[in-house]
């Protein structure tokens, strides 16, 4: 089952002052930097224990990443869309049009694990969407099984990602779609409180 699922990894590329922006006043730009660069290290090494394919798919060309990724087995690739909601939406029908299943990930996850990866894929068994919720109410995965569901683009539309509501309003863009499957919610790193969490947890340096 899981080898008919492909992974797809949504990530910044790794640029000064324009990644994890609300971590600079407290961390400064280069702190900021730096854990962007461990939480997609370990997202990536996640993606390269995945059983099924994975891609690493960038905002933007960054060859040493590329080189990075490949050598961990993932093949790369840019995100295609004008917006986030877009880029997803496109990722998603594209890979289901080859593969079976498809599950997209951020990288900002410091505690997504293969089990929750496995819980994912075993949703789309019985289901045409799966969505990992996040604690603050936006989700860290979403996934699907048909590609009719994402093929027109629009999904997001109205949905405010990026937000508290980003989960909710998903849902509700989802409202007429049998079987969607909500998982049990992890969390991101966004603000310092969250960086001191997955310190104490030793997710983070």
């Amino acid at each position: 089952m899981m080898a008919d699922t492909v992974l797809l990894v949504f990530a910044r590329a790794p640029r000064l002052g324009q990644v994890k922006t609300r971590l600079i006043e407290a961390l400064g730009a280069h702190g900021a930097l730096r854990v962007h660069e461990t939480l997609l290290a370990r997202t990536l090494q996640q993606a390269a224990a995945f059983s099924g394919p994975a891609r690493l798919l960038l905002d933007q060309p960054d060859e040493a990443l590329e080189h990075h990724a490949e050598r961990l087995g993932l093949t790369v690739g840019l995100q295609r869309g004008e917006g986030l909601g877009e880029r997803m939406s496109q990722a998603l029908a594209e890979s289901l049009n080859e593969w079976p299943r498809a599950l997209l990930v951020g990288s900002d996850c410091p505690i997504l694990d293969q089990d929750y990866l496995r819980l994912a894929a075993t949703r789309l068994d019985t289901g045409r969407v799966v969505l990992g919720a996040s604690e603050d109410g936006g989700f860290v995965l979403i996934g699907g099984s048909d590609a009719r569901v994402w093929a027109s683009g629009s999904l997001f539309e109205r949905v405010r990602l990026g937000t508290g509501y980003a989960l909710a309003d998903t849902l509700v863009a989802l409202n007429h779609e049998p079987g969607v499957s909500v998982l049990p919610p992890l969390w991101d790193v966004d603000l310092p409180e969250d960086v001191r969490r997955a310190r104490v947890l030793g997710v983070l340096d």
